[in-house]
């Protein structure tokens, strides 16, 4: 029988920019375990004794190095069966606003980041749990409907985040 796990997370970082909403995704490296060189959001495991909007913030800062400007439980979990594990996968989701000039800086597990314009999530967000995710992001989130306040979570002090080797790279919006 499959067993149900849930130790892992998802965030979703976006940015306000003049031509709108834009959402990140991280290239995974050709040298990691799942799903090299696919196209991603941030995606992380909850250490043992921690919650996971701790891990979320960890992990938002170890693959990216961002700090968000505003972050926020998402009102959707991701689920997904691993037929090498025989596990079906439950994640939290949460949400990263950042500024719509911040500076990504990528762990060892990434080569590449680009930003996705909300009209384009279809075309470049291949699997559907993460469509949907962006969808409700969207439409409660960025969209101000009174939940947003009450998903909204309370700035973390990140001084104590662990530090990474980074590498700077640079790209364009899709």
């Amino acid at each position: 029988m499959a067993k149900v796990k849930a130790n892992r997370v998802a965030v979703y970082v976006f940015r306000k920019r003049a031509g709108g909403i834009e959402f990140l995704q991280l290239q995974r490296a050709d040298n990691v375990e799942s799903y090299p060189a696919s196209w991603q959001t941030v995606y992380g495991g909850i250490l043992k004794g921690e919650t996971a909007v701790d891990a979320a913030q960890r992990e938002l800062h170890e693959e990216t190095g961002l700090t968000p400007k505003n972050f926020y439980q998402v009102e959707y979990l991701e689920s997904f069966y691993n037929q090498q594990r025989d596990r079906v996968v439950l994640m939290p989701v949460f949400a990263a606003e950042v500024v719509g000039n911040a500076s990504v800086q990528l762990n060892e597990e990434h080569d590449d980041f680009r930003w996705v314009a909300l009209a384009d999530v279809a075309a470049h967000f291949v699997w559907r749990a993460q469509r949907q995710a962006i969808e409700i992001i969207q439409s409660d989130i960025i969209a101000g409907l009174p939940s947003a306040a009450l998903l909204k979570i309370p700035a973390h002090d990140d001084s104590a985040a662990p530090s990474n080797s980074r590498v700077n790279k640079r790209r364009s919006s899709v």
